[in-house]
């Protein structure tokens, strides 16, 4: 059996580097990457935008230039007005996201992986816990929270499935125009509301209503196996329910609940990931995966916690060698 998906690795450098020629080394040649932040020249007037075509074109050039195809991209420009409804600012971000994903277009990057997490992003509370073996992990705890000011106040979910159905109105045209497969990012961790903003990607029949507010193929969902896994304790089933619609997957780990949870090496958390795999290979997914929020092992180069280029390469070939053994089985 062929397998039909391809692997691809986050860039969080922002020129090139040794990990670029190691990822190609183990036969990784697809890149996802973030908007290319840059110092501002001092000779235009007017500073191009992360999101505009220069920025964006000159970073895909790089990265090709240098042996890896950008295929997604992981990030976003100023979005909680457009998700917390903020009339002096919604418009204008919309705008932006408008014309990120024209240039997306434009320069045939083809997946944007975005979330409905407003106010605040993905949060670990603890950084670098030390487990067992010396290895540094992230972890949550809603204890750690507990009197965390609300500094957008109190907002209630309705407001957010509001946002979210006139975001994707707007949206969707474009996305179908250039073929932009749009990839919802669970919330993370998924509790229901975090510092007083509710959270809504956060089970899996919320990601049923998501993907019925507006009819489209390219409305998708970006499968991170360490949010669902703490929605459902059979991943392999919720794989096989959203099927074709999983356009992207972060293939990582945890122990615990959505409550209090850490980061595990990749094999060492609650899932089973052989019969995980086996659902991917069940539904014939044809998109990109990726690893996500490995520990930092012993000697390692941390970019930022959980990202790390020890423990990202180790995940990668624990991820190949599973995939292709599945794959002969099934020859």
């Amino acid at each position: 059996m062929e397998l039909k998906f391809k692997f691809a690795e986050i860039i969080l450098e922002n020129r090139p580097s040794p990990f670029w020629n190691i990822l190609k080394q183990i036969g990784v040649h697809h890149a996802v990457g973030v908007l290319p932040k840059g110092s501002k020249d001092w000779r235009v007037e007017e500073e191009e935008k992360p999101w505009d075509y220069g920025p964006l074109m000159r970073y895909k050039n790089m990265l090709e230039d240098n042996g890896l195809k950008l295929v997604a991209i992981e990030d976003n420009p100023p979005m909680n007005g457009i998700k917390l409804g903020i009339p002096k600012l919604k418009d204008e971000q919309l705008e932006y996201v408008a014309t990120m994903l024209e240039n997306m277009g434009k320069l045939g990057i083809k997946i944007w992986i975005f979330s409905w997490m407003a106010g605040f992003g993905w949060s670990r509370t603890r950084t670098h816990i030390r487990k067992e073996n010396g290895e540094y992990v992230t972890g949550f705890s809603i204890k750690d929270i507990e009197n965390a000011p609300q500094t957008y106040g109190k907002v209630e979910a309705s407001t957010l499935w509001n946002t979210l159905k006139d975001f994707l109105e707007h949206v969707v045209p474009i996305a179908e125009k250039y073929d932009i497969k749009l990839a919802m990012h669970p919330d993370d961790p998924p509790i229901p509301e975090f510092r007083g903003i509710a959270r809504i990607m956060n089970s899996i029949e919320n990601f049923d209503r998501y993907l019925n507010l507006v009819k489209s193929e390219q409305v998708g969902i970006t499968f991170c196996q360490g949010n669902f896994t703490l929605m459902t304790d059979d991943l392999p089933a919720a794989i096989r329910h959203f099927g074709k619609r999983i356009f992207f997957v972060h293939f990582r780990d945890v122990k615990g609940d959505k409550y209090n949870f850490v980061e595990t090496l990749i094999g060492e958390g609650k899932t089973d990931l052989v019969e995980v795999a086996k659902a991917y290979l069940d539904i014939g997914f044809d998109g990109y995966m990726r690893v996500d929020h490995t520990p930092t092992l012993e000697g390692d180069i941390e970019f930022l916690p959980g990202y790390s280029y020890l423990g990202r390469i180790y995940s990668i070939g624990y991820i190949k060698g599973l995939f292709e053994a599945l794959a002969k089985e099934r020859k």
